[in-house]
């Protein structure tokens, strides 16, 4: 079992139709009661535009860049957490040639 993980680009895999990487955040092992996976962008460019019926949370490690959601923009970086709510279109851009790093959370709607 791991006991620690950190984000490892080498070991990373392309996600969201090839617009990001993305690895495990949580040790392996760990039965966390939500699904999970870091985020990074290397240079200016999108994850892809999408939604799904999640509650879901972002968590800003590396640089400055955007949340869109549902056509709204909001300025992330370091420390910052932004809610994406289910339903909502959403995706992280970073325009700067720099890295943008998160962990997102996300979990079924409980009504």
């Amino acid at each position: 079992m791991e006991l620690k993980t950190n984000f490892d680009p080498d070991r990373a895999w392309k996600a969201h139709e090839n617009t990001i990487l993305a690895a495990p955040v949580i040790p392996e092992g760990l039965k966390a009661p939500f699904d999970h996976a870091w985020g990074y962008l290397s240079e200016p460019g999108e994850m892809e535009y999408h939604k799904h019926n999640k509650e879901e949370v972002y968590f800003f490690f590396k640089g400055n860049g955007f949340v869109r959601i549902d056509g709204n923009e909001i300025p992330v970086g370091v420390g910052d957490v932004v809610r994406i709510p289910p339903d909502a279109m959403h995706t992280v851009v970073n325009r700067e040639n720099a890295e943008l790093l998160w962990a997102a959370l996300w979990w079924p709607v409980i009504e």
